[in-house]
Formats: C-alpha cells, sequence, structure tokens
C-alpha cells in the first residue's frame, strides 16, 4: 500500500521517496513490534540458519538498491525505480527459508514485474507501482490470513 500511495503522490519523482521511506520504516517496526504480526508470519521460532538467511536477505537488499544508485543513477528515475522492484524482487527469495514458498511466488512476480516494467517504456511507470504494491499486499493478506505458512519443513531447517 505504500508503494502505492508514494507513487500516486509522486509526480515529477515517480514516487514520493519521503512517504516511501517513512511508510516502510513505519512498517518496519509494526512488524517487529506486533507479537500478533510476527506470530501469524512465523511458524514456531526460527532456527540460527533462518535468521542468518533472513540478515543476509536485509544486507542483500541494501547492497542491491545502493547498487541501483550507484550504477543505474537517478538521471532516468523510471528505470532507477524499475531496478528497485527488481532489486526487492531478488531480496524476497532468501524469505523463502523463513517464509515460506509464497516469498519465491512474490520474487518471481515482483522481478517479473519490474523486467515488464523496463520493457513496456509505453506503458505509464504508474501502472507498474500499483502492480507492485498490489503483488505484495495480496501476498502479505495471504500469508496474515493463513492458519500455517505454506511451507512448514522450512521451519526444520538448522544451523
Amino acid at each position: 500500500m505504500i508503494i502505492i500511495a508514494a507513487a500516486l503522490a509522486g509526480g515529477p519523482l515517480l514516487v514520493q521517496p519521503v512517504l516511501l521511506g517513512a511508510g516502510y520504516a513505519i512498517g518496519f517496526v509494526l512488524i517487529l513490534a506486533l507479537p500478533f504480526v510476527n506470530r501469524k508470519l512465523a511458524y514456531g521460532k526460527n532456527s540460527k540458519f533462518q535468521d542468518r538467511f533472513e540478515n543476509i536477505a536485509i544486507f542483500l537488499n541494501i547492497a542491491l538498491c545502493t547498487a541501483c544508485g550507484l550504477i543505474v543513477g537517478f538521471s532516468d528515475l523510471r528505470v532507477f525505480w524499475l531496478s528497485l522492484f527488481i532489486a526487492v524482487g531478488i531480496h524476497f527469495v532468501l524469505f523463502y527459508f523463513s517464509q515460506g514458498s509464497w516469498m519465491v511466488v512474490l520474487a518471481i512476480l515482483t522481478i517479473g514485474n519490474g523486467v515488464l516494467g523496463l520493457l513496456l517504456v509505453d506503458v505509464p511507470f504508474l501502472v507498474f507501482a500499483i502492480i507492485d504494491g498490489g503483488l505484495k499486499m495480496a501476498i502479505g493478506i495471504k500469508l496474515l490470513l493463513q492458519k500455517h505458512p505454506s511451507f512448514k519443513a522450512t521451519k526444520q531447517i538448522s544451523a
């Protein structure tokens, strides 16, 4: 929802970075602070192996997003933001180990959406931002509403 709101308010920046950053930070804190959300997204306590992959995923996301800024640059904001969508999609793959197979589905869909946005230059950026936000909301709601994560065996992995 944050990416959609930030894109709707983006104007010439395409995505309003202050709104996106604030929304992302608030969401991150709420996920960590609300025990209900943590219990719904996890099936038991993470193993050290799973914690390690979650930490690697977060570091990878920071590294990839930084690389987007350094390599892609800011001269073409559409390419920059779509590259960020792809980077975020890539980092979702590593959450498979703690959150299950839906994270791989989310990764594939968000990476595909970002790539299509790069290829279909005549389609407005806002379309891809709405799809990106919609995919994340839909799978997030799916994960929150399911009784147990879809791939329970991931909780059996240990260091």
